[in-house]
């Protein structure tokens, strides 16, 4: 019985020249999506640094994970550019003593003026802590004081979970991340930089997607809040 000829193998190798030429393509436009945007998310966070000075609002809010951004609330709080400080996601081992010894501030003005808030676990911790405390002070405009690189992560969450009508940023920049002026940043800011965009575009697949972080804040600061609604 006579075999019948194998197919040519040509129509595969169009099919298969075809399919890479498509997922090249597809990388290129990806990646020339994804190069813009860490380029405008570079350009953003270098006008928050070169920001001015921010005027007189109800509260502050300053978001742990560096020395220089509770130096720089703090000094706020002392120009009296607000009644009140919340420095949110405070390690459960720091006490309000720690943070006036390592920020050179009177025990008074903490114990007066200052708002501590152990609860937060991440910036979406942050936020929904902020928000509990701006009602509850009855504040209607806050400065936000963290990182440049933070800031535009920090502002979309807060945007979406907290309702306080004005908030005003204040970032706080780190020398070794930038060259010269702040316009171009460090061998070590692009990497900074890298790791935050990264997390940007998480926070914006999350909220497109409407996915929540269960873990945003303690179980403890949970329960208080659903005994207390």
């Amino acid at each position: 019985m006579p075999h019948e000829p194998n197919p040519s193998p040509r129509p595969r190798r169009r099919h298969l020249r075809r399919a890479l030429l498509a997922g090249c393509l597809v990388l290129t436009v990806a990646g020339g999506y994804l190069t813009g945007g860490f380029i405008r998310f570079a350009q953003e966070v270098a006008e928050f640094s070169r920001l001015p000075g921010v005027d007189r609002a109800d509260g502050i809010v300053v978001l742990t994970g560096g020395a220089l951004r509770l130096d720089q609330a703090m000094d706020l709080l002392k120009d009296g550019k607000g009644r009140r400080l919340l420095i949110s996601g405070v390690n459960p081992g720091t006490s309000a003593g720690t943070l006036s010894r390592l920020t050179a501030t009177d025990r008074a003005l903490f114990d007066c003026c200052v708002d501590l808030d152990y609860a937060a676990l991440n910036t979406i911790g942050n936020a929904e802590m902020t928000d509990r405390w701006a009602r509850a002070r009855g504040f209607d405009d806050l400065i936000l004081v963290t990182s440049d690189y933070h800031m535009p992560r920090t502002l979309l969450e807060f945007g979406r979970v907290a309702h306080v009508p004005v908030i005003k940023p204040y970032a706080v920049t780190r020398a070794d991340l930038w060259k010269g002026e702040g316009a171009v940043p460090s061998g070590r800011g692009i990497k900074v930089l890298l790791v935050e965009y990264a997390k940007l575009l998480a926070t914006r697949i999350r909220f497109a997607t409407g996915i929540e972080d269960r873990k945003a804040v303690s179980e403890t600061a949970q329960l208080t809040h659903k005994s207390s609604s």
